[in-house]
């Protein structure tokens, strides 16, 4: 008789699970910040940029559509590290909210942190001092060794290379405001990266010309441009996102699409970052 009771109460145990498991929703959270010409907004609301179109043809070929919210970077960033938000309803209908973020450059200490689907494309930085500017800079130890200070917007991929090679650096909160507080009057900062696939548009937005910095005989690694998942998100959605980049790839679309807003951007360079991206992952994977 207790063994019968057992065996009922197993099943009933079973099919409540499972009814619970019916019960879940998942669905996801999908934020991005504003950077021309990957992202372009106006007014608070996504307007174009290349990254909102590769997005939009993954959309198409998942076969649905996302809210996006705009937030800034760093606030991108901190959501994805705090991980999923479960909704406890009534009539016991849970519905889990995973993170997303467009876009995250692929770095060294956020490998482990994150799930990636991509890479979008890759980027390289160039660290910039004032064009008056008369010393010369051949190395990051050159830096650190002449006590120089770099400005930056805060939590972006920079200030890893900074904290690595021991140099002071300021945040701020964006890098348009980093060019203009390193190229006002009597400024206390002496140098800023910025990336190679935005410089024009970052100046222009902070109300400067590129003749008024000049670049560092300095070379940094290139990282890879992802969709960044919080480290929760079950594999299965994080696959279906990657098989439709897959499928938009193989297509050449992705390239395509990068070029309508960057000419410049060919199968030759991205080869090239892309070396210098896998070389910083490598050196630091064996390092560990």
């Amino acid at each position: 008789m207790k063994v019968q009771w057992l065996t009922i109460f197993l099943c009933l145990w079973v099919i409540s699970e499972h009814a619970n498991a019916q019960n879940v929703r998942h669905k996801l959270l999908i934020s991005m910040h504003p950077l021309d010409p990957f992202i372009i907004t106006e007014q608070g609301e996504v307007q174009s940029g290349f990254v909102v179109d590769i997005f939009e043809e993954l959309e198409r070929i998942n076969g649905r559509k996302h809210s996006v919210q705009i937030s800034s970077f760093a606030r991108g960033i901190k959501m994805l590290e705090k991980g999923s938000k479960v909704i406890q309803a009534r009539y016991r209908q849970t519905t889990v909210y995973h993170r997303a973020h467009l876009i995250v450059a692929q770095t060294p200490a956020r490998l482990e942190r994150f799930k990636w689907v991509g890479p979008f494309l890759f980027d390289g930085p160039v660290l910039y001092q004032r064009s008056k500017d008369t010393r010369e800079f051949n190395s990051l130890e050159e830096i650190k060794q002449n006590e120089a200070t770099c400005i930056t917007q805060h939590r972006v991929r920079d200030t890893e290379l900074y904290t690595q090679h021991q140099i002071p650096f300021h945040e701020t909160q964006s890098q348009e405001r980093a060019i203009q507080l390193l190229l006002q009057p009597k400024s206390r900062f002496d140098c800023t990266m910025l990336s190679v696939m935005n410089t024009r548009e970052v100046l222009n937005s902070a109300g400067h010309s590129l003749s008024h910095l000049k670049a560092m005989n300095i070379k940094l690694p290139a990282h890879g441009l992802y969709m960044a998942f919080s480290l929760d998100t079950p594999d299965n959605i994080v696959t279906q996102w990657q098989n439709a980049f897959d499928q938009l790839d193989q297509n050449d679309k992705r390239l395509e699409i990068i070029q309508r807003y960057a000419p410049f951007y060919t199968l030759e360079l991205e080869a090239q970052l892309r070396e210098s991206a896998q070389i910083e992952l490598q050196i630091t994977t064996k390092n560990k």
